[in-house]
Parts: structure tokens; sequence; C-alpha cells
């Protein structure tokens, strides 16, 4: 469940995060204010929040009402997409204004610029940030067990109210995430440090 929740947050997260991020950084205000509204309020309310008011409060509004796990996987998806955003738009504006210029001079237009210029050589610089917000991503799916999602904070609880024996679970879930995670991390590092010795 915990890799379910992650998957469908990161599906989400990538969708939404590169639109939001080339609108945030567009001249036009009818685009960049509604994505600036919409990443600044994802990333400065608490994830916690946002998972109960989409569970809770949404379906009062609408009348629609999603499951426990769709509401987390969406919820978590949109968390993340306010930070895929923000890294797509850093890495975007981190190419050196002389390459948009190069590309207009060839007749490029934004968008093939973009696509055969610009994001190729960006993608480079976003690869560790992306790696960092992964890994917080699976670590927030522990907010799950509040909605009452098996993942793996809620079976350590139930095992905890079973066993009462809260240090020796607590301490294998540590190990479990660092054992999930690390490996990530550490291939990270070593993309980065490949790609630095290509350069």
């Amino acid at each position: 469940m915990t890799a379910q929740l992650t998957f469908w947050a990161t599906l989400i997260g990538l969708a939404l995060g590169l639109p939001l991020g080339l609108m945030r950084r567009s001249q036009f205000a009818l685009l960049r204010v509604p994505a600036s509204t919409f990443i600044e309020l994802f990333r400065s309310t608490p994830a916690l929040v946002q998972l109960v008011w989409i569970y809770y409060a949404l379906p009062i509004l609408t009348g629609f009402q999603m499951s426990s796990v769709t509401s987390v996987s969406v919820g978590l998806g949109l968390h993340t997409s306010a930070y895929f955003a923000e890294i797509f738009r850093a890495g975007v504006n981190s190419i050196a204004r002389g390459q948009w210029d190069a590309a207009r001079a060839i007749g490029m237009s934004y968008s093939q610029a973009m696509r055969r210029i610009i994001l190729p050589q960006a993608v480079r610089r976003m690869v560790p940030p992306f790696i960092n917000e992964f890994a917080s991503l699976i670590k927030l799916t522990t907010l799950a067990s509040v909605l009452g999602v098996y993942e793996l904070l809620h079976e350590a609880n139930n095992l905890i109210n079973s066993t009462y024996r809260p240090l020796e679970i607590y301490t294998v879930l540590a190990l479990a995430f660092a054992a999930l995670i690390y490996p990530i991390i550490f291939a990270s590092q070593k993309l980065e440090q490949h790609w630095q010795v290509r350069q």
C-alpha cells in the first residue's frame, strides 16, 4: 500500500508539476497567478490538513465522496505537484538566457526550444531535488494512517495495540523506511557524480 500510494502520488505530481511550473514562469498573469496561488497554497499548508480536508470537507462541497486510498493518493499528488512545479521552474530558469536566444535565432518555437534544448539540459539539474522530494513523499504516506489506510504505520500501530511493544515495532518501522529510501538517495548521488564526471 505504501508503494501504491507513492506511485499514484508521484504520477499526479509529475503530470501537474511541469505545466504548473511553466505556467508560473509565464509572462501572462492569467496563467501565472492561478499557478502561483495553487503552488503557494499547497506548499504553505500541512499535508495532513490537506488530506483531511479532501476526505472530509470536499464531499460536503461537491457531494462526491472518494475512498480513503483515493483521497490520500490525490491529496499527496496535489501536495507533491506544488513542489515538483518549483523544481521544474527552477531547473528551467537555471539554463542560460543565451540558450533561448540561440533557439530563437534558428527559428525554433517556444515548445520546440523547451523540448529539444532547455529540458534536456535542465533535467540533469532537476534529478537531485526530484529524488529528495520522492523520498519525502514515501515518508508522507504514513499520514494515510489517519484516514484508516492500511499502510506501514497503520499496521505498526495495530501490532502495538496487540503486543504492547512500541519500542521494537517503531524501531523496525524506522529501519523499513530507511531500507526503502536510502537506496533511492544513494542512486541519486551516484547519478549526480556520474554526470559531474562527464561534464
